[in-house]
């Protein structure tokens, strides 16, 4: 059993390969993002609006956590499927030599429209494209070509990924006899948290070492309907490996994590003012499992992935943070507490 302390390296040997080797892969999704706005109220059918605002860029749960990783130096690698299109095409310039591990499908690349409102609010138009057909079998034949033993491997967007969610179970298993480490944010169902979709996840639990979902997410997979009593955390970490890790994602109130027979640990934001909140998630996952990869304690990681999704948020144009910016502790800073020589 791969156990959670396996991340913090102690000795010579583990530290050469810990600098040689991926710290995390992520596999999911990445499209393209097209955000305009503010618009209030919803347009009239068969009229044009003239919008002050409008960003092209790199959207997705992987892609944006991609992003984030190599702002904060992390050695990782991307297993994803584009479209072969001018959006494909695009896409695969902007991230360079992490397209390695990419599928190319003959389809077009899903495109989201995000529409931004003076409350702060958006709302999203999306395309299936290529997402719609990432298959299981090709998520396997790239993990079967790493070594993901002392990797984690995030896996963002599942409830999205029709296609690939049949075969979850089995590459979850396969990380896992290969030493790595499945960590899981399922993102928002599209037809909401039904019995069958909480099931689903549920029968994921027992080879997910890491959840992380935001507020709304952990209410609809604990079946917390009525917003009247607490989730109850211990029933999901029960099902799920030892030293797992329960993270909640709470907005503007911070992050929670909770372990089987612990109490909880919270984290609180700074101050900040926040210009877009798109993509606060993935900065999350980005800072939490940047933290953990490196062997930093589960409260400095949640405080970690908290200034990481502050910092990316309040950005404008968006920057996501450096590893100096969050507290992010670096090889070179490992090596020196090691004790092994510079240079």
């Amino acid at each position: 059993m791969t156990h959670l302390t396996s991340f913090a390296p102690n000795e010579r040997k583990d530290m050469s390969q810990f600098m040689q080797k991926t710290e995390i892969v992520t596999v999911g999704t990445v499209n393209v993002d097209l955000i305009m706005g503010p618009q209030e109220p919803w347009p009239t059918p068969g009229t044009e609006v003239i919008l002050p605002e409008a960003n092209l860029r790199e959207g997705g749960g992987a892609g944006i956590t991609a992003l984030a990783l190599s702002a904060l130096k992390c050695r990782h690698r991307m297993v994803v499927n584009v479209g072969r299109d001018l959006f494909g095409d695009w896409l695969k310039q902007r991230y360079g030599a992490l397209t390695c591990d990419w599928i190319v499908e003959d389809t077009d690349t899903a495109l989201t429209v995000g529409i931004t409102h003076p409350d702060g609010e958006r709302t999203f138009l999306s395309t299936p494209g290529h997402v719609a057909i990432f298959h299981p079998d090709d998520v396997m034949a790239r993990l079967r070509g790493m070594d993901l033993d002392g990797v984690v491997v995030l896996f963002v967007g599942t409830s999205l990924m029709t296609a690939l969610r049949p075969g979850l179970r089995e590459i979850f298993q396969f990380v896992r006899q290969k030493g790595g480490l499945v960590a899981l944010d399922t993102a928002w169902p599209t037809d909401g948290w039904t019995e069958a979709m909480r099931a689903m996840v549920c029968g994921w639990l027992p080879e997910v070492s890491i959840l992380l979902l935001n507020e709304a997410e952990t209410n609809g997979l604990l079946g917390v309907t009525d917003g009247k009593r607490s989730p109850d955390y211990d029933s999901a970490l029960k099902a799920m490996p030892e030293e797992a890790l329960f993270v909640t994602k709470l907005g503007p109130k911070g992050a929670r994590l909770d372990r089987l027979g612990e109490a909880p640990v919270i984290a609180q934001p700074e101050p900040a003012t926040v210009v877009d909140t798109i993509g606060a998630g993935d900065s999350f996952n980005a800072g939490f499992l940047a933290a953990l990869a490196r062997g930093q304690s589960v409260a400095s990681c949640l405080e970690t992935a908290v200034r990481t999704a502050t910092l990316a948020i309040s950005s404008d144009p968006r920057r996501y943070p450096g590893p100096e910016e969050v507290g992010l502790t670096q090889v070179s800073e490992m090596i020196t507490a090691s004790g092994e020589a510079q240079g």
